[in-house]
């Protein structure tokens, strides 16, 4: 193994919380994961205002120029595809948040495994009756 390897191996360990501090290790996930929820629900709104907008707009600007009484067929185009590139931002919104809640999601799992091997470490190291 390469020394910086185990070099950033030791620095990764060494960052570990202990089971001395499990309470406070614990209270500090709780606020961190609250803290992304928080994050993830305001991002959701955001999110699904925008997208709804956006549709609106889109649908408007695509179906308002063939209402009019004479359509100009190079202004419909233009707002065609204005309302094609709005929609596929509105997408790349949607698909954000849903990275941002898969990656709060995975978040959430590590942290409670981390808490279960820290306190299986706990109660193995622990002094017994």
């Amino acid at each position: 193994m390469e020394p910086n390897a185990e070099n950033l191996r030791d620095r990764l360990i060494s960052r570990l919380p202990q089971p001395s501090n499990l309470a406070d290790y614990r209270r500090e996930v709780a606020e961190l994961l609250a803290k992304n929820e928080k994050g993830l629900r305001r991002e959701k709104w955001g999110a699904g205002a925008l997208w709804m907008f956006l549709v609106i707009t889109g649908t408007l600007m695509i179906w308002l120029p063939g209402q009019a009484q004479n359509p100009r067929p190079d202004q419909a185009a233009w707002l065609a595809g204005l309302a094609t590139f709005m929609l596929i931002g509105g997408a790349v919104e949607l698909l954000k948040h849903f990275i941002n809640r898969a990656r709060v999601e995975l978040l959430k799992e590590a942290k409670q495994t981390q808490l279960q091997v820290l306190e299986l470490k706990a109660w193995i190291t622990g002094p017994r009756p």
